[in-house]
């Protein structure tokens, strides 16, 4: 059973002619005459009779009409979800991203994709820059998102997003009232300060400021947050992570007049080339290289 066949049968019985069916398929009225009459063999019997001049269903093809039209539905739709899927706008993609990328630039990035892309699928899996990279080996993703840099040579650097850091305290912390102070202050009266490790780069240059009898403590960067919240201390986080809390006055940005430009780096990763990525996936790569997040400002940049 060809679709074909069933394309004439379902045309024969709308149309009521082999000769419209013919017109309308663009082939002759003999190749109509023989798919229906292989289509009958199929069945056990026959599909039309002749009725004046027009060919009517017998009870076998009135049985018979209402599959071969789901039939049909059920291939054209097949037809353009291969067709969608091979122009990328119809898919799933797996990502690996870590969790403290999982607001922010990340959130507009996937509500972006949600918004252009609607029957793209995108499922999330977080984790640290080893259990992605490992993830990605085993398949589990398609794509990482990692602190940069990484060493891995197997690793193909899609696009980089820069995230700007800033040092925050509570709004009813003492240095949200201090005038004229440097970074230096802060490690000194964050009381205490708050270490977090954004990479090798970024724990160094902290502890570098961070001198013996310094009231400190070292934190994940979700439990630095919490605890400022508390009112308990300063830390170094993302913008993104603490954006919103500033804006409702719950948090306050510390701003040392020693202050340079300060970001991590997240690389989005895989482990083949964009050109070599299922259409899906190459959609999702532009949608990140096409936001406006991952900017920052023009000074001095130190790079963590």
């Amino acid at each position: 059973m060809e679709i074909n066949q069933l394309k004439a049968f379902e045309l024969v019985a709308r149309l009521g002619s082999y000769s419209k069916a013919s017109r309308y398929l663009d082939v002759s009225q003999p190749t109509i005459s023989l798919r229906i009459k292989e289509l009958e063999k199929d069945v056990g019997g026959y599909l039309f009779v002749r009725s004046g001049k027009r060919m009517v269903l017998t009870e076998l093809g009135k049985g018979f009409l209402p599959y071969a039209r789901q039939a049909l539905e059920i291939l054209t739709k097949g037809k353009e979800r291969a067709l969608s899927i091979k122009e990328g706008t119809r898919g799933e993609i797996a990502i690996g991203t870590l969790p403290t990328f999982t607001n922010g630039p990340f959130t507009s990035i996937v509500m972006e994709m949600q918004h252009r892309f609607p029957d793209i699928d995108v499922t999330i899996h977080t984790g640290h820059n080893q259990q992605i990279i490992d993830m990605l080996y085993d398949g589990f993703v398609k794509m990482g998102l990692i602190t940069s840099p990484f060493f891995n040579k197997d690793l193909k650097k899609l696009h980089t997003i820069k995230e700007t850091l800033v040092f925050v305290a509570h709004h009813s912390h003492p240095l949200t009232g201090m005038k004229g102070y440097g970074i230096e202050d802060i490690f000194a009266s964050g009381k205490p300060y708050i270490m977090t490790d954004w990479s090798e780069e970024s724990k160094h240059l902290q502890k570098t400021h961070i001198h013996f009898g310094t009231d400190s403590i070292e934190l994940p960067p979700a439990t630095a947050l919490d605890f400022i919240r508390q009112e308990m201390g300063a830390a170094l986080l993302t913008e993104s992570m603490v954006s919103q809390l500033i804006k409702k006055g719950i948090l306050v940005k510390l701003e040392p007049n020693d202050m340079p430009v300060l970001y991590r780096e997240i690389a989005l990763i895989s482990l083949d080339r964009e050109q070599s990525l299922p259409p899906a996936a190459q959609l999702f790569v532009k949608t990140v290289k096409s936001g406006s997040w991952g900017q920052v400002g023009t000074t001095e940049k130190v790079a963590f």
